[in-house]
Order: C-alpha cells, then sequence, then structure tokens
C-alpha cells in the first residue's frame, strides 16, 4: 500500500539554510557563472562599477589598453539594468533553473576515432574480455567526460558570440547584404543563456520544459522564446543571437554531422585532451587481481562523479543495466544475514554529498535502473509493485545528510512530473521532496 506522507514546514533551521543548501547543491560551472554573474551585477547596482567599465570594447580590449576583464565581465553582468529590475532578477533565475540540466548532460565532444569492425559474442574467453574492455572502454572513456565537454561548449560557444559580435558590429562585411545591420549588446552574459538553453533543447528534444506556466517541448523552447518575445515586445536580438550560436555550435560537435562529412572526419571540433587532462577525466583502464576490470579517471572522482562513488553510482548514471543485474545476482546469491548486509551495502552507499546510485539513475531518468534498484515487478499496464527483495534501497532516500533531493525530486526536476519515472517512483511509495522540506512520515 502507498505510503501518504505529511508535510509540515522545519521551523528548526534558519531561514537562509535551505537557499545555501540549493547554492551548495548547484553543480559547479553553474555555480561558478551564478556566482560571478550575481557579484558582478550587485556591484555595478551599488555603482562600484559603472557600465562602460563591464561591456565588451574591442578598442580598449586590444593594445595598448589591454583592459582585458572585460572579456569576463561581459559575461557575468546579468544586465543591462541592476538588481532592482526584473529582467535582471529573471536571468539569474533562469540561470540556475535551466544551466544545471545542461552541465549534467552536455554535448558529447570527446575524440572518436574511425569505428572498429563490431565482434560477434565468443566463446573464447581472451577474445571475449577484449571484446568487454572495448565495450567499456567506449562507454566509460565519453561519460566520464562530463565536465570537460561541458566546459569545451561553454568556450567555444563564448567565442562564437564575440567573433559574431564583432563580425556584426566591427566591420563592414554586412554591409553589402540587403538586410538591415542587427544591433547587439555589449553585453553577452543573456546571449550565452540561451545558447546553452537550445543546447539543452537539442540534448533534451522529448522532455516538457515550463516556460512561463507554459508546456513546452524541448525541440520547440528556442521558437517559444523568440516567439514569446516578440509577441510581449520584448527585445529579442540576443535570443536570436544565443540561438544562432547554438547551432553552430551542435553542428560542430555533432558526429557525422553535415560539417563533419564536408571535412571528413567524425566530428568538426573536439573536447581537447588538455582540457580533459586538466579537468582531471582521463579514462584509464585498470584489471584487477581477480580479473575484473575497471575504468578510472585520473582523480578520486571516478567517472566524472563525486569522490565516495563506487561502480554502481557509474552505472546507474550511465544506464548500465546488465552490470547493476550482475551485482544484485551477487546478493541473491548471499544467504546470511552478515553477507546479504555486505553484498548490498554498496547499493545503500552514498558519496560526499549523500547521493546513492538510486539519485543518479533518477537523476539521468533511467528506467529500468530504477526498477532494478528498486525490485519492483510489473502487476498491470503503468502498474508496478516492489517486492520483498534484499536490497532494501529506501525510495525516499534524501542526498545532502538527509536534507536534500529524493529520487522523484530529481526525476520531476530533470525530466518532468510525467515522466515514467517520476511515474513509478510515485506507485512505489516516492515522494518529492526537496532542501527545506520536511516529512514527519519518511520511509
Amino acid at each position: 500500500m502507498m505510503n501518504h506522507q505529511q508535510y509540515q514546514p522545519n521551523d528548526d533551521i534558519p531561514f537562509f539554510q535551505p537557499i545555501l543548501q540549493y547554492y551548495n547543491a548547484l553543480p559547479i560551472i553553474t555555480r561558478t557563472w551564478f556566482t560571478l554573474s550575481l557579484i558582478t551585477t550587485a556591484l555595478h547596482t551599488l555603482e562600484i562599477f559603472d557600465t562602460d567599465q563591464l561591456i565588451f570594447i574591442w578598442d580598449r580590449i586590444a593594445p595598448p589598453k589591454l583592459e582585458l576583464w572585460r572579456i569576463l565581465t561581459c559575461f557575468a553582468w546579468a544586465g543591462p539594468g541592476t538588481m532592482v529590475e526584473f529582467s535582471v532578477l529573471i536571468l539569474l533565475y533562469s540561470m540556475v533553473l535551466t544551466v544545471p540540466s545542461y552541465e549534467r548532460n552536455p554535448h558529447e565532444a570527446c575524440w572518436i576515432e574511425n569505428e572498429r569492425e563490431v565482434v560477434p559474442p565468443s566463446n573464447n574467453p581472451e577474445l571475449l574480455r577484449d571484446q568487454i574492455m572495448y565495450r567499456w572502454m567506449g562507454r566509460e572513456s565519453r561519460s566520464i567526460q562530463r565536465q570537460s565537454d561541458c566546459i569545451f561548449a561553454f568556450l567555444i560557444s563564448s567565442i562564437l558570440i564575440v567573433l559574431s559580435y564583432i563580425l556584426v558590429t566591427e566591420t563592414s562585411m554586412l554591409n553589402e547584404l540587403p538586410i538591415p545591420r542587427p544591433i547587439l549588446l555589449p553585453v553577452f552574459t543573456r546571449t550565452l543563456l540561451y545558447t546553452i538553453i537550445t543546447l539543452q533543447s537539442f540534448q533534451q528534444p522529448n522532455e516538457q520544459h515550463n516556460i512561463n506556466f507554459f508546456p513546452v517541448p524541448g525541440r520547440y523552447v528556442p521558437l517559444f522564446h523568440v516567439g514569446f518575445g516578440v509577441l510581449m515586445g520584448y527585445r529579442i536580438n540576443e535570443t536570436i543571437h544565443g540561438v544562432a550560436i547554438a547551432f553552430v555550435y551542435d553542428s560542430l560537435v555533432k558526429e557525422d554531422g553535415w560539417m563533419a562529412k564536408l571535412i571528413r572526419r567524425k566530428r568538426v571540433l573536439s573536447t581537447p585532451q588538455w582540457l580533459i587532462h586538466l579537468v582531471g577525466e582521463d579514462a584509464v583502464v585498470h584489471i584487477t587481481t581477480d580479473g575484473i576490470m575497471e575504468t578510472r579517471a585520473n582523480t578520486p572522482q571516478s567517472a566524472g562523479l563525486e569522490p565516495g562513488t563506487n561502480n554502481l553510482h557509474r552505472a546507474a548514471a550511465v544506464g548500465d543495466a546488465s552490470y547493476i543485474q550482475s551485482q544484485i545476482d551477487n546478493v541473491e546469491r548471499a544467504s546470511s544475514p552478515a553477507e546479504i548486509t555486505s553484498a548490498s551495502a554498496p547499493f545503500r552507499q552514498g558519496d560526499v554529498n549523500g547521493w546513492q546510485p538510486l539519485h543518479e539513475a533518477a537523476r539521468s531518468g533511467h528506467f529500468q535502473i530504477l526498477k532494478l534498484l528498486l525490485e519492483v515487478d510489473n502487476v498491470g499496464i503503468s502498474t508496478w509493485r516492489r517486492r520483498a527483495g534484499k536490497l532494501k534501497i529506501n525510495v525516499n532516500a534524501r542526498t545532502n545528510n538527509d536534507r536534500g533531493f529524493t529520487a522523484l525530486r530529481l526525476v520531476e526536476e530533470h525530466h518532468g512530473p510525467e515522466n515514467e519515472c517520476a511515474q513509478l517512483l510515485r506507485a512505489v511509495g516516492g515522494v518529492s521532496l526537496g532542501f527545506g522540506d520536511n516529512a514527519d512520515d519518511d520511509e
């Protein structure tokens, strides 16, 4: 029977603590950009910096003046305007609301060699081991390069924004075209934000996005922003500029895209190895003394996840159901209570932020992984029931010292409340809790 939760506000913590916890839970790139934008905009609001000191002015960046800070501030000022203006606050809010989704699932931009011939399964142990190693290397070498791919997307998008701005405003190349010269603002925070929003829509074209209280499928998000701006009489130059940059970047890094085919490569641009190494996401194949092959990053943040994770976290994040099933089989073979507790403990292990494999599967939206972890059986169409298994995973386990997100809240935020993962979690007693929420009857 579903366990109905009774909610009550948590009056025992300071009012600002949920806000601080939400801020600390933001991915590092989003948190850094938001912090810089908040500080820069606040300093401008307090009139410590003038608008003229923050915007992009090529003549002052180029020698001999070399006012290089403008390269940063033009992407970190949420203007035009101050922090008491609605448009500035909405921009900052949109930043923390939409950018984390792309940071966790950016465009794959790692280098791809020519495809190897797919060899059918073999009974030869050595050949089978090679096939397993190639399968793991192929998947893991891409899946771990999440942060470096995201940094690369921000970097290339920013360069494209600056170059296109200079082309439009500082050269006469468009004078010959029978169109009016577009007027672009010399501040690019909004442009970069719409670039990331559009790239996110490319990554998740079928997901529902709630924009200004309207449900919009991912593939139509760019069109909606432009159309809504026109309808409301807003300035849309920066919106169109950001959407155009996203289309260019997508073409540059898309595997076997039309631009890649022109130059006979898998991708036009790839995340450079020095950046992957700098972030610490080099894939290193390691074979244990038991013959078990692992793929590790060159830092404790194995597979680009937080310290404290295990292979189940990685498998849940990338959707490797076969590996998770193999570990469940090990638990099922255990007989004594001590053996069962020991074998099942990694399934409930939290990283430094309290994220269990369940949370990774929820954030990534892997339906089958959630069914495996929660030991769920189908009892009808869209009807599920947990069986009395040995994993004993709490469907309402929370991140961040039991004060953060439940799995259902993660699914709702990243994939929408009507996603099949959300329906599954609700059916087996899942509740939606986030920072600052409290339940007096938690499962």
